[in-house]
C-alpha cells in the first residue's frame, strides 16, 4: 500500500467540541475538495471488549497497545464513519484520511494501516467489530514524529458512491503483528481527529433544448432558417451542480459545412452567467454567403468535459434582396397631378420582379424603421430575433420572387410618401423604394361638444361625425391624452359619442380617425380642451372684442373658478375694472360668482379678477376680460 502524505505535526491552539465536524468550504474550481461530515469516531479497547469508546471532550484516540496503571494490556482501534449523501452524483476523483499523531509511545517505530469495513451507525465495541472489507493504504516509516499523515481512499469512497451508499467507515489500527506490542502504540490528536477529504467533480450537463444562433432557436430537419447578420452568433446552454463551475463554464463550438463535415471549424466562445446561455461567434471567412451549415457545442467545467450535442442547420445569407416594383390601381402616383379618390382605400401591389431571394415586403407611410433584435430578452438570456416576415407592416409574396397586395388609407392630407422594401428569409432588406400621392383635405371627421362647454371635474361628451363627402363609417378609433387607441361603433348615421372625466387640470386632447365598410380610414384630427389656472370671465352684455351696451347699460359678469383640486370650495373673488378698487364677492356652492355692473361712458374696459382660496390667498394668476361699451 501507498503512503499518501507525512507531515511533521505542529502545535495548535487547544479548543472545545470535535473539529472534524465542520465541512470545508469547496475549492474555487473543479475539481473540488470537500470535507465529509462525520457520522461516528470512536474506539475500541480488547481490555473491555463490550463497551464502545465514542470520541467527545479533549480525549485522545489511542491504536496499538498500552498498559495500564494495573499493568493490563489494552489494545485498541479507532473507527470513523462519514456521511456520503452530499457526493452523490459526483463523479469521485480522491479521498484521503487525515490524522495527526500525539502520545507516541517510541518514535522510532511506526506501523499503521488503515481498513475500509462495513459501515456502521455507531461506534463499535471490541467483540463487535465491523467485517473488514480491504486494507486501504498503511504507513510503515518512522519520519518526523509525531506526524500529520494522510492515507488514500480513493477506491473505497468511489465504490460507495458509486453503489448509492449513504456512508463508509473506516478502521485505523496498528497491523496485527505489532498490535500487541506497545512500543508501536499511540493516540490520535482529539482536536483534529480523524478526517476524509473527499476531491470530486459535478459533470457538467448540456442543455440542448436551448441552442440558438442567429437570435432564433435550433432546428434539426428542413426547412433550415436563412440566417443573416447575426447568422455567425451561436448560443447555448451549460449547466452544472457545482455552483461556481455553473458561472465559468467553458463552451466549446463547432461548424461544417453540412456537405463538407471534414470541414469542420472547432473555436471556444464565452460563458454567460449562472443560469444563462454562452455564446461564441464564428470566425470570420469561415461562413459563405448562401451555403448551409451544421453546428455542436460542449462544455466544459476544467476538470470534465461533456460529449457534443445534437446538430442544428442553417443557411447563412448576407446578400441583400432586390428592390421592389410599387403599382397601384386606383392611387394615381402624385406626378401625375390627380388626387386620389375620397373615402376609398389604396390598393397598392408589391412585386419581387421573380426574383427568388424576394421572401416579402416591408411597407410604411413614415419613415421605414430598423430591423433589431433583442439582446438577452429570452428566458435564457438568448438573443431573439423575430421571424424577418412577421409584422404589422410587412407582407409575405405569395410565392418567392412573388407579389403581394396591400389596401392602404394616406395618413394625412396632401403629400402622402409610400415607402417599401423588399425581404429576403434571412432578413436581409433592399434598397426603398417610394410611392407618392396626393390626398384631399376633405375626409376626416369632426369633433363637437355635446352640451355646455366643458367644466374641469365633469364629464365631457364628444361626438364624431363622418367627414365631408364619406358614407359607410363604421367606428371611430380614438385616443384620449394620447393613452391606448380605443374604438367606438358608430350608429347607422355614422355618427358616436364617447364620455370622459375632464380631470386634468391643464385640459385634455383627443385624436381620432375613422374607419369606412370599404377598408377606407381617414386621417387623424385632434380636438384640445384647455383649462387656465385663472378665474375665467363670461358676459351676457359685454362678452365680445366689438362695441356693445352703452353707458348706462348694465351687464352681467360671471367669474368661474379655476380648474385643479386646490379650488374646490374656494372663497371667492376679488375683481377690479381698470385698476380701480378690488371688490370681493362671494362663491356660491358651484364655486362661481356673478356681479352687475353699469358702465359710465363708452370705450374700451379692462376686468381682471383673482380667485380666492379657501384660506383667503389669492391666486398666482389672474383673469382678464377686455370689452368696448358702445
Amino acid at each position: 500500500m501507498r503512503r499518501r502524505g507525512l507531515t511533521a505535526a505542529l502545535a495548535i491552539t487547544m479548543g472545545a467540541g470535535l473539529a472534524v465536524l465542520g465541512t470545508a468550504a469547496p475549492a474555487a474550481a473543479a475539481p473540488h475538495y470537500e470535507r465529509a461530515e462525520v457520522h461516528q469516531l470512536g474506539y475500541t479497547d480488547s481490555a473491555d471488549p463490550k463497551t464502545a469508546f465514542d470520541a467527545g471532550g479533549q480525549v485522545n484516540l489511542p491504536i496499538g497497545a498500552r498498559t495500564a496503571e494495573d499493568g493490563t494490556v489494552h489494545r485498541s482501534r479507532v473507527y470513523a464513519t462519514f456521511d456520503l449523501d452530499r457526493f452523490h452524483g459526483k463523479r469521485i476523483l480522491g479521498g484521503t484520511v487525515a490524522i495527526r499523531e500525539r502520545d507516541v509511545a517510541d518514535c522510532s517505530k511506526r506501523a499503521i494501516e488503515l481498513w475500509h469495513t462495513k459501515a456502521v451507525n455507531k461506534t463499535p465495541s471490541w467483540h463487535q467489530a465491523p467485517d473488514p472489507l480491504s486494507k486501504l493504504d498503511e504507513i510503515l516509516t518512522n519520519e518526523y514524529c509525531p506526524a500529520n499523515i494522510t492515507f488514500d481512499v480513493s477506491a473505497a469512497v468511489q465504490q460507495a458512491v458509486a453503489q448509492d451508499k449513504p456512508r463508509v467507515t473506516f478502521e485505523i489500527r496498528v497491523p496485527e503483528q505489532y498490535e500487541s506490542d506497545v512500543s508501536y502504540g499511540r493516540k490520535l490528536y482529539w482536536y483534529t481527529a480523524v478526517s476524509l477529504n473527499v476531491q470530486y467533480n459535478t459533470v457538467p450537463e448540456l442543455r440542448d433544448q436551448h441552442m440558438y444562433n442567429g437570435g432564433r432557436p435550433c432546428v434539426e430537419a428542413q426547412p433550415y432558417p436563412h440566417l443573416g447578420y447575426f447568422g455567425n452568433s451561436l448560443q447555448a446552454l451549460g449547466v452544472d451542480g457545482d455552483e461556481y463551475d455553473t458561472r465559468h463554464l467553458t463552451y466549446d463550438f463547432a461548424v461544417w459545412p453540412q456537405d463538407d463535415a471534414a470541414a469542420r471549424t472547432e473555436f471556444a466562445g464565452r460563458a454567460g452567467p449562472a443560469g444563462y446561455v454562452g455564446g461564441g461567434t464564428v470566425p470570420d471567412g469561415v461562413l459563405v454567403d448562401g451555403r448551409t451549415y451544421a453546428w455542436q457545442y460542449r462544455v466544459g467545467d476544467g476538470a470534465d468535459t461533456t460529449a457534443w450535442s445534437r446538430t442544428c442547420y442553417f443557411v447563412y445569407d448576407r446578400t441583400a434582396p432586390s428592390a421592389p416594383v410599387i403599382t397601384s390601381s386606383n392611387y394615381p402616383n402624385a406626378d401625375s397631378g390627380e388626387m386620389t379618390p375620397l373615402g376609398e382605400p389604396g390598393e397598392f401591389t408589391f412585386s419581387g420582379g421573380g426574383n427568388t431571394d424576394v421572401a416579402g415586403f416591408e411597407y410604411s407611410w413614415n419613415m421605414l424603421g430598423v430591423p433589431g433584435c433583442s439582446y438577452g430578452g429570452g428566458d435564457v438570456g438568448q438573443l431573439e430575433c423575430p421571424d424577418p416576415l412577421e409584422g404589422s407592416q410587412i407582407v409575405r409574396a405569395d410565392v418567392l420572387g412573388g407579389s403581394a397586395t396591400v389596401l392602404l388609407s394616406p395618413q394625412r392630407s396632401a403629400y402622402n410618401t409610400l415607402r417599401v422594401r423588399a425581404i429576403d428569409l434571412a432578413g436581409n432588406r433592399s434598397a426603398e423604394v417610394t410611392y407618392e400621392i396626393f390626398a384631399p383635405w376633405q375626409g376626416a371627421p369632426v369633433v363637437s361638444v355635446v352640451g355646455a362647454k366643458p367644466q374641469w371635474n365633469e364629464q365631457v361628451t364628444l361626438r364624431f361625425s363622418p367627414g365631408e363627402g364619406i358614407s359607410g363609417t363604421t367606428e371611430y378609433e380614438y385616443r384620449v391624452d394620447f393613452g391606448e387607441p380605443r374604438t367606438v361603433t358608430a350608429a347607422a348615421d355614422g355618427t358616436a359619442t364617447i364620455q370622459f372625466l375632464a380631470g386634468n387640470e391643464y385640459g385634455h386632447n383627443v385624436t381620432v380617425r375613422s374607419h369606412s365598410a370599404n377598408g377606407w380610414i381617414s386621417h387623424e384630427v385632434r380636438w384640445d380642451l384647455t383649462f387656465y389656472p385663472w378665474p375665467e370671465v363670461t358676459s351676457d352684455v359685454y362678452d365680445v372684442w366689438e362695441p356693445r351696451g352703452g353707458p348706462g347699460v348694465p351687464g352681467t359678469f360671471t367669474f368661474t373658478r379655476p380648474a385643479g383640486p386646490e379650488w374646490v370650495g374656494l372663497k371667492g373673488y376679488e375683481y377690479s375694472f381698470d385698476g380701480g378698487e378690488s371688490i370681493f364677492v362671494a362663491a356660491g356652492a358651484d364655486g362661481s360668482a356673478s356681479i352687475t355692473w353699469t358702465p359710465p361712458a363708452s370705450g374700451y374696459y379692462n376686468l381682471e379678477v383673482y380667485a380666492l382660496r379657501a384660506d383667503g390667498t389669492r391666486g398666482d394668476y389672474s383673469g382678464y376680460h377686455s370689452f368696448i361699451v358702445a
